[in-house]
C-alpha cells in the first residue's frame, strides 16, 4: 500500500509540476501585455481547480472590485463592487495568510454573511502583493463541499499562481509609473564639462538626488562621492572607456540620496570630441529605477524559490534560443545527464547525442515535431550519462514560445530522472501479480478449509443436539450445561467461518457495476430480513427514486449488515426506525443511514469497522464481529469510505460515500474483471 501511495503521489506530483512549469512560461512570455498575461493565469488556474467562480479583485479601504473574473454562470462581472466584509476574503486579508476551505458549513465560515447569502461551500484565497504591499486577492469558490481537504500539490498551485499574478500585477504598475515619468519629463539631465570639471544638473536631477538648496553648485566630485562603493569602479571604468574608445554609456547603479539611502538609477551619455579627439564635454539622462529593480529582485527571489523546488525535486531546466542554437541550463541537468559545464556546449544537437543510440531518431523527432507545433509535449526516453556512461531514464517536457510572426523565439524545456521512479513501478507491478497469485491461493485456501472445518463442526453441533435429547434423562444438570455450551459454540463457530469466507471474498471477487435501484435493494434486503422487522415491529424508511452505481451482491450484503445491525441493537423502550437518505454532494454519492438504537460512544467511532471488534459482551447481542468490517471492505472495493458518528441512548448512523463512477480497486491490481 506504501508503495501503491508513493507511486500515486509521484503521478499527482508530475502533474502538479506540469501545471507550475505551464504558469511559469506564461508568466514568463507574457504575450498580449499584462492583463493578457494575468487575464491567462487566472484561466489556467479556474480550469485546474474546475470551480465555477474564480476572481482577481483590488481591495482598497474595505471596497472589494472585481478586476478579473471566470464565471461559468456569468453572474460576477469586471469592475462590480462588494463590500469586503461580505467576501470570503476579508477573512484571508484579516488573517494575513492564505485561507483553503473544503467545507464552509464545518469551519470558520459557518456564520460567515457570505454563506448564509449565497451558501458558498468551496474557498480557496491568497493575498496578493504589489510594492510590499496588499493589492487585493485571487480566489475561487464553488457551492458544492469536497470530500476531502486540499492536497499540498493543489496548494502549491494556488500559492505560485499567487506569486506570478503579483509579479505581472507589479510589472504592470512599474510600466504605468514609467510612462508617466516619461510624459512628466521626470528623467533628470545633466552636462559635464570634462575640460573644468563643472558640471550642470536639471531640477529633476536634483531632485532625484534629494537636494534642496537653490545655490547648490554641483562639481564631479559630488557625483563620484554619491557612487555606492560596490559599483564605484564599475561606473568609473564605463565613462573612460566611453571618453577614450567611444563605447556606449548606458550603466546602471546605485546612487545615495541626501537622506543617506540609496536609489537605483539608469544613467546614459554621449561626450562631445574635438578635433585632435580629446573629450570636451559629456551630456545625458538620469532616471530613478528603483521601482524596477525592486519588482526585478523580488521576481529573481520567486525564481530561486524555483529553482530550490527544482532542486529538491531534482528538475533540470533548458532554455535554448532555436535561432542561436545555444542556451541555459539549471546544475541538475548537468548533474542528470553526467555533463561538464565547463566543457559541454548546450544545444539541441548537443543534448540529442546525449540520448540511447536505440532511441535518438525517435527523440529527434519528438524535439523537432514539438518546435513545430509550439504546444507542450512529454515523453521518456533513455539517456547516457556522459561521465559515467550509466543509463539513466529521463522524462522531458518541451515547449517553444513564438513572435507573432510564427518565429521560435524561445525553447523552454524541463526534465526529470524518473529511472528510481521506473525501477519502482516494475517492482510494483511485480508484486501486483504475485499478490494476484497468492491471492488466488488464499481463495482457494478459505474455501477448502471453511469446507473441511465445517463438516466435523457440523458433526460435533448434531451429535450434541442429540446426546441433549435422547440422553437428557441420564445427564444430570451439569452434563446438560456442557453439552448445550458445546452446541452453542460450535454454532457460533460455524457462523464465524462462514462470516470470515465471506469477508475474504469480498476482497478478491471482481466487482460487476451496474446501476441499481436503491428502493429496490431495500426492498430485498427487507424481504430477506422481515421475520426479524416483524418481530421487533420496526419502521424502515428509504428514498423510492434514487439510483446508485456498484455490484448487486455486495451492495445488497451491504445494506443486509447496515439493516441487520440497527435491528440488533435497538433501544427496547421504543421502536425502532431506521431512516436511509441519500444526500447531494460533488463527486460522490452519499448515503447515510441512521437508527434510534443503542448508540455508542464517539471515541468508539474508529474502532468499530476492526474484525472481531465487539462494544458489547456477546451473550447480550450475538454475532460474531465481522459485519461492519465486511461493510467497510465492501465501501472501499467500490473505492469510496465509510464512517460511524453515534449516541449513547440516541442511535447510531454511518455514512457511506461511493464514487459516481466506482472503480475496482482490486481489479486495478490483478488485472481481473467481472
Amino acid at each position: 500500500m506504501d508503495k501503491l501511495t508513493k507511486s500515486a503521489r509521484a503521478g499527482r506530483w508530475a502533474s502538479t509540476q506540469e501545471i507550475l512549469l505551464q504558469l511559469v512560461q506564461i508568466s514568463t512570455t507574457g504575450e498580449g501585455g499584462h492583463d493578457a498575461c494575468i487575464d491567462q493565469l487566472l484561466d489556467t488556474v479556474a480550469q485546474y481547480f474546475r470551480l465555477p467562480l474564480a476572481i482577481i479583485s483590488q481591495i482598497e479601504d474595505g471596497r472589494y472590485e472585481v478586476e478579473f473574473v471566470r464565471d461559468v454562470n456569468n453572474a460576477v462581472v469586471v469592475g462590480q463592487v462588494f463590500d469586503l466584509c461580505e467576501t470570503y476574503c476579508e477573512r484571508v486579508i484579516a488573517l494575513e495568510q492564505p485561507i483553503y476551505v473544503d467545507r464552509a458549513s464545518d469551519s470558520l465560515f459557518a456564520d460567515h454573511p457570505c454563506y448564509r447569502n449565497l451558501g458558498l461551500e468551496t474557498y480557496l484565497g491568497v493575498r496578493l502583493f504589489v510594492d510590499g504591499v496588499v493589492y487585493g486577492t485571487l480566489n475561487l469558490t464553488g457551492p458544492e463541499a469536497r470530500d476531502k481537504p486540499w492536497s499540498p500539490e493543489e496548494v502549491a498551485v494556488l500559492e505560485t499562481a499567487g506569486a506570478l499574478v503579483s509579479h505581472r500585477l507589479a510589472l504592470r504598475q512599474a510600466d504605468r509609473r514609467f510612462s508617466l515619468a516619461v510624459k512628466g519629463a521626470s528623467v533628470g539631465l545633466w552636462e559635464w564639462d570634462v575640460r573644468t570639471d563643472a558640471v550642470f544638473w536639471s531640477p529633476r536631477f536634483m531632485e532625484l538626488a534629494g537636494i534642496t538648496d537653490p545655490d547648490f553648485q554641483p562639481v564631479f566630485d559630488d557625483f563620484a562621492d554619491r557612487l555606492h562603493p560596490a559599483d564605484v569602479d564599475r561606473v568609473m571604468l564605463a565613462i573612460n572607456d566611453h571618453l577614450s574608445q567611444r563605447k556606449p554609456f548606458a550603466i546602471e547603479y546605485r546612487w545615495r540620496h541626501e537622506h543617506g539611502h540609496y536609489v537605483w538609477v539608469q544613467a546614459r551619455g554621449q561626450a562631445a570630441w574635438g578635433r585632435g579627439g580629446q573629450a570636451l564635454r559629456m551630456a545625458g539622462s538620469l532616471d530613478d529605477i528603483t521601482e524596477r529593480k525592486n519588482v526585478e529582485m523580488r521576481a529573481s527571489d520567486r525564481l530561486r524559490l524555483l529553482e530550490m523546488a527544482g532542486k529538491a525535486a531534482q528538475i533540470g531546466y533548458i532554455e535554448i534560443s532555436p535561432e542561436a542554437g545555444l542556451g541555459t541550463a539549471s546544475d541538475e541537468v548537468y548533474d542528470i545527464l553526467g555533463l561538464d559545464r565547463a566543457r559541454f556546449e548546450l544545444s539541441f544537437d548537443n543534448l540529442l547525442s546525449c540520448v540511447h543510440r536505440d532511441e535518438a531518431s525517435t527523440a529527434r523527432v519528438f524535439v523537432e515535431d514539438a518546435l513545430e507545433s509550439g504546444h507542450l509535449a512529454s515523453e521518456t526516453f533513455r539517456f547516457v550519462r556522459k561521465s559515467d556512461g550509466d543509463e539513466r531514464l529521463v522524462h522531458v517536457w518541451i515547449r517553444a514560445v513564438r513572435e507573432a510572426d510564427g518565429r521560435n523565439v524561445r525553447t523552454f524545456s524541463v526534465i526529470q530522472d524518473v529511472t528510481v521512479q521506473r525501477a519502482d513501478e516494475q517492482k510494483l507491478r511485480h508484486q501486483t501479480v504475485e499478490l494476484k497469485r497468492t491471492n488466488v491461493q488464499l481463495e482457494r485456501f478459505a474455501s477448502v478449509a471453511s469446507h473441511d472445518l465445517q463438516e466435523p463442526l457440523r458433526k460435533v453441533s448434531t451429535y450434541g443436539g442429540l446426546l441433549a435429547r435422547d440422553y437428557s434423562e441420564v445427564l444430570d444438570a451439569r452434563g446438560t450445561k456442557m453439552v448445550t455450551q458445546m452446541v452453542d459454540a460450535s454454532q457460533r463457530m460455524q457462523q464465524l467461518i462462514a462470516d470470515l469466507l465471506q469477508y475474504s471474498r469480498s476482497s478478491h471477487v471482481a466487482l460487476k457495476l451496474e446501476d441499481l435501484s436503491l428502493a429496490t435493494l431495500i426492498e430485498e434486503v427487507m424481504a430477506d430480513l422481515e421475520m426479524a422487522i416483524t418481530d421487533c415491529h420496526a419502521t424502515i424508511n428509504y428514498p423510492v427514486d434514487a439510483v446508485i452505481k456498484g455490484d448487486r451482491v455486495l451492495m445488497r450484503q451491504l445494506f443486509v449488515n447496515l439493516i441487520g445491525n440497527a435491528l440488533k441493537y435497538r433501544d427496547n423502550t421504543r421502536k425502532p426506525v431506521v431512516d436511509i437518505g441519500v444526500q447531494a454532494a460533488t463527486n460522490c454519492c452519499r448515503i447515510v443511514v441512521s437508527d434510534n438504537g443503542i448508540g455508542f460512544e464517539r471515541k468508539h467511532a474508529g474502532r468499530i469497522f476492526e474484525v472481531f471488534r465487539r462494544l458489547h459482551a456477546r451473550d447480550a447481542y450475538p454475532g460474531t464481529g465481522v459485519g461492519l468490517a465486511l461493510c467497510q471492505r465492501i465501501v472501499e472495493r467500490h473505492g469510496g469510505a465509510i464512517r460511524a458518528d453515534g449516541e449513547c441512548g440516541v442511535g447510531a448512523s454511518f455514512t457511506v460515500e461511493l464514487p459516481l463512477e466506482p472503480v475496482d480497486c482490486y481489479s486495478l491490481m490483478t488485472g481481473e474483471t467481472g
